[in-house]
């Protein structure tokens, strides 16, 4: 797992603990096991149903029933998912003009792979999820950190809400600019709009872990700014258990950005190819407004997909920026303290040295780093895109041109 020291558990017992301090501990252990899926609880109930999390997340659901009843609805609703966008392309894609053909057919397979590789990595995290939880709670409890149940559903309860009002005006516009036809809207709705809300949903989870991690790193910080400055003989112990702690805390940043990368990386992809697309009709209707004929059902939808997308992109380098900044303000703070023990001094080192490590726990994909500075790559790579869309644009329109004029001159 991601944690870098043996579980607590262990060195109980190698220390021979009575079995009262066992008792308290398990005791403690509960509690906070409790608390930490009553935060989580109703994010994990709409995760299963989403089919984005294995229903192991939920402690009463052990046995193999359930697991074979949630692998059947996996199962079936993928299967719906694919024939609609397979019937979506056939009936709707391919009577579009050929670009706009060709991006939305690549758009809706980036979709189709997209969530095939979400359900699959939530089959394949049912054994090692109820681990991962218990792993986070030891840590809370070893740590001493306690957790804030008020703040964490409002963070889950914030998020939901962009999802809930996202996903109500994608079925009102999508219904409005195909002009309440029903057979197209369906299939529109089941190839576009449901892989965002799945997607969505998914990272809601990512956002959460991101945002608890930010949260322990700021909590490990405050203990070791109150054992440096406000304690007159600071103790060597509790400063190596805090490195401890941080170094934990990076390798979960990068166990969670290992196991998310391959949906980062086709959500990425997914976004950047609709991003363009959009700007590309938009562009495409300013130039020639008669194609346009003041659509604002279309000009809405597009405003919406845009925000999304946009919203998608600036969450996962704005979550991962803040746990940076977190590491860089433990960093700044270590470099003030000046002390004459000479332990003290070489642990303190050696934590300055761990935060400068460059561990590549913000990387995913082997090459794309997560922090805001990436906006500026993907706005450069946008602008080539673009680009290459206009041109293709002009040589498919003169070449349209071309043929019809011969076609008449015979």
């Amino acid at each position: 797992m991601w944690r870098s020291k043996k579980l607590p558990t262990k060195r109980l017992k190698l220390k021979g603990f009575p079995k009262e301090g066992l008792s308290n501990y398990h005791q403690q252990y509960a509690e906070k096991f409790n608390q930490l899926h009553k935060a989580l609880h109703w994010l994990l109930i709409i995760s299963i149903l989403a089919n984005i999390a294995p229903i192991t997340s939920l402690p009463i659901c052990p046995n193999r029933f359930y697991k074979l009843i949630h692998l059947c609805w996996i199962f079936v609703w993928y299967a719906c998912f694919a024939c609609g966008s397979y019937w979506e392309f056939v009936i709707v894609t391919l009577e579009k003009v050929s670009l706009d053909r060709y991006l939305n057919a690549i758009e809706s397979c980036i979709y189709v792979v997209h969530i095939f590789v979400i359900m699959l990595l939530a089959w394949q995290w049912r054994k090692c999820v109820p681990k991962v939880i218990k792993d986070i709670v030891k840590w809370d409890l070893e740590s001493g950190y306690s957790i804030d149940c008020k703040r964490t559903k409002r963070f889950i309860r914030n998020q939901l809400y962009l999802v809930w009002i996202f996903t109500c005006l994608a079925f009102f516009f999508d219904m409005w600019s195909h002009k309440c036809e029903i057979l197209k809207s369906v299939l529109s709705i089941n190839s576009y709009v449901m892989p965002n809300i799945i997607s969505c949903l998914s990272f809601v989870q990512y956002y959460l872990v991101l945002q608890g991690i930010a949260w322990r790193q700021r909590k490990v910080t405050e203990n070791l700014e109150r054992e440096l400055f406000h304690i007159i003989r600071p103790r060597q112990a509790e400063v190596q258990r805090f490195r401890i702690q941080h170094a934990d805390l990076t390798n979960f940043t990068k166990f969670t950005n290992r196991t998310f990368q391959y949906s980062i990386v086709l959500l990425l992809v997914g976004c950047f190819l609709n991003f363009n697309l959009v700007l590309f009709l938009v562009y495409q209707g300013i130039e020639n407004p008669s194609m346009t004929e003041i659509d604002w059902s279309k000009w809405l939808y597009m405003i919406l997909w845009l925000a999304m997308h946009l919203g998608k992109v600036v969450s996962i380098l704005f979550f991962n920026q803040q746990i940076q900044n977190e590491q860089s303000k433990c960093l700044v703070f270590l470099n003030r303290v000046s002390c004459t023990d000479n332990d003290l001094r070489e642990t303190i080192t050696h934590y300055i040295l761990q935060m400068r490590t460059n561990v590549r726990q913000h990387v995913v994909g082997g090459a794309i780093e997560l922090d805001l500075k990436f906006v500026t790559a993907l706005l450069v790579a946008s602008a080539d895109f673009f680009i290459f869309l206009l041109q293709y644009d002009v040589t498919y329109e003169a070449l349209s041109k071309s043929v019809t004029g011969n076609i008449t001159k015979t």
